[in-house]
Order: C-alpha cells, then sequence, then structure tokens
C-alpha cells in the first residue's frame, strides 16, 4: 500500500515528509539501513548483513507497494532518508491473517523529535483499515525511550524473550513481545 505524504515538523521545527519510499529511493535505503545499523545495538542485523542488491531492494519496495495488507512509511529530512518503518502480516494463512507485525528505526540524529510517534499512529491507522485486529512488536528489553512510546500508543507486554539477540562481544539482549489489540 502506498502512504498518503505528510509533512510533520518535529519538535525542534524542522519539518520531515513522510511517505511511502519509491524504487528510486532504493540506494538510499540501503545506505540508511546500515548506518541505522551502525548507530545502535537495537535493530535485528549489522551493517554487513546489508548485503542485499540496488535491484533486490527495488524490489521489496515495489513489492509493499502492491501489497494491500503491507505498508513502508519512510521519513526525509528534505532528500534525506532519516527514519523507516514497514508493516506487514505476521503470516499469510488463515488462521493468521488478522496480526500485523513492524519494525521501526530512526537515525540517532532524529531521536525524540516525535518522529516515531507520528510513523507508529501512521502503521496503526492503516492496520485498523486494513482489516487488521491486532498489531505485534518485538523489543530490546534496554530500549527505555521505544518501550515508553508503545505503551503510550497502547500497546502491552505480553513477554519476554530471554537472551535474544547475541552481541558480537559476547553478550546478550533480552526482547519485549509487546501487543496492540485493534479490535
Amino acid at each position: 500500500m502506498i502512504f498518503k505524504e505528510k509533512i510533520f515538523t518535529g519538535k525542534n521545527g524542522t519539518h520531515y515528509t513522510l511517505r511511502s519510499p519509491q524504487p528510486e529511493d532504493a540506494e538510499q535505503m540501503i545506505d540508511y539501513l546500515k548506518r541505522t545499523a551502525m548507530e545502535t545495538e537495537y535493530g535485528i542485523s549489522y551493517p554487513e548483513e546489508m548485503d542485499f542488491s540496488i535491484q533486490e531492494e527495488m524490489d521489496f519496495i515495489t513489492k509493499y507497494a502492491e501489497d494491500p495488507g503491507s505498508l513502508i512509511i519512510s521519513v526525509f529530512e528534505g532528500e534525506t532518508l532519516v527514519g523507516n518503518a514497514s508493516l506487514t502480516c505476521v503470516l499469510d494463512k488463515q488462521k493468521t491473517r488478522h496480526r500485523a507485525s513492524f519494525g521501526v528505526a530512526l537515525l540517532k540524529s532524529v531521536w525524540g523529535q516525535g518522529l516515531g510517534y507520528e510513523i507508529v499512529s501512521g502503521l496503526t491507522a492503516f492496520s485498523r483499515e486494513a482489516g487488521y485486529e491486532q498489531i505485534e512488536l518485538e523489543v530490546v528489553s534496554s530500549n527505555t525511550p521505544a518501550i515508553n512510546l508503545y505503551k503510550k500508543l497502547g500497546f502491552s507486554v505480553y513477554g519476554e524473550r530471554p537472551r535474544s539477540f547475541r552481541l558480537k562481544d559476547g553478550s546478550y539482549s533480552d526482547e519485549l513481545l509487546m501487543v496492540l489489540a485493534l479490535k
């Protein structure tokens, strides 16, 4: 699905554009994904694991745009990609089509501007329109700002996955499992 473009003013007065990415954004998307992976341990991947081609990223963007049950919202500061979130069905089976899950990441330079709230609110509104009955997510248990945001938006913790991430230094991170009932 395509997200209708929206202009948002951050807490610092900067104007951001929220929109679905286009295939021509693919190279910038790959660079952004690598950068967010370098900036924080909260993501699922390391930068070197972002080894897909520009064509593969273009195909991914197109697939999401054509799928009525999936959505990508990207955030641009001017022409620079600074945030991104994607939502899709947990598993496209009759028993699980009512459940959606998403992931979101912002460059550290825009943390605290209210962009997370805008993106997750957009994903939630889309989920309702798409007929999903609940949204699920996993979040690193030490990511307090994200957990507080999700709780503010009505998500609740329903479990914990211990030692979910094994980091390069040998340490582990736990994940909280959160859900938002839409019906």
